[in-house]
């Protein structure tokens, strides 16, 4: 059975109804992160007792601002790949949900991965958390894919097969390197948790000669 089709009047609002959602999703899902992060309870009220306590929540703290930027961070993909749509499907509404479902997901894994922080001999909490980005990650990729696709038509305007493979690799970029750190996590547990930090340097200049690519496909002719 075919799906009904909505006047094409309401397609651009059945559209903005899906990113208003999603914005909605990830303004709740961001901001349930530092609820997890809970005001030290002291036996012994004084300034270094406050001092000792936070700083044995320095790894709780990394990880909300970790999960915090992540969450900013694919928040802010899928504000610039919906600003490409002009029209709604039930295949990008249901790859969209799975892409939410992740999102909602992250202030639980993060609260795990904080409430053990800690304990660096343990590897669960941290393949949990991995795991849920992994998913944020795909989710992202096939959205990509998805909407990029033009035998789709669903873009407002044409885009190069170069600016299509860049948003690709960059959707690659989370999933891969938190796998690499949870590789590195089981040898080394705090070197594993510092692998991450080299993702704003591998998107802002291991991407160069992709996007300069793709910027060079998709300039005017003179």
């Amino acid at each position: 059975m075919d799906e009904a089709k909505h006047d094409s009047s309401k397609t651009g609002f059945q559209v903005e109804r899906i990113a208003f959602f999603s914005d909605g999703v990830f303004a709740i899902a961001i901001t349930l992160l530092v609820i997890e992060i809970k005001v030290p309870d002291l036996r012994q009220f004084s300034d270094q007792a406050l001092l000792d306590a936070l700083s044995h929540m320095t790894f709780k703290f990394l990880g909300f601002g970790i999960s915090f930027t992540i969450i900013g961070h694919y928040w802010s993909v899928h504000h610039r790949i919906f600003g490409y749509i002009k029209k709604n499907t039930s295949t990008l509404f249901w790859i969209n949900l799975i892409y939410l479902f992740a999102v909602v997901l992250m202030p639980f894994s993060s609260g795990m991965l904080g409430e053990y922080s800690n304990h660096l001999e343990m590897n669960v909490p941290y393949t949990i958390y991995v795991a849920n980005l992994c998913l944020a990650g795909i989710a992202n990729c096939l959205l990509w894919l998805y909407v990029s696709n033009p035998d789709k038509d669903l873009l407002t305007r044409r885009i190069s097969s170069a600016r299509i493979r860049l948003g690709f690799y960059r959707s690659l970029v989370l999933p891969l390197i938190f796998l690499l750190s949870l590789g590195v996590s089981y040898v080394q547990p705090i070197a594993g948790r510092l692998v991450p930090f080299v993702i704003p340097f591998v998107l802002h200049w291991g991407m160069k000669g992709l996007e300069k690519q793709a910027n060079l496909h998709e300039a005017p002719a003179a």
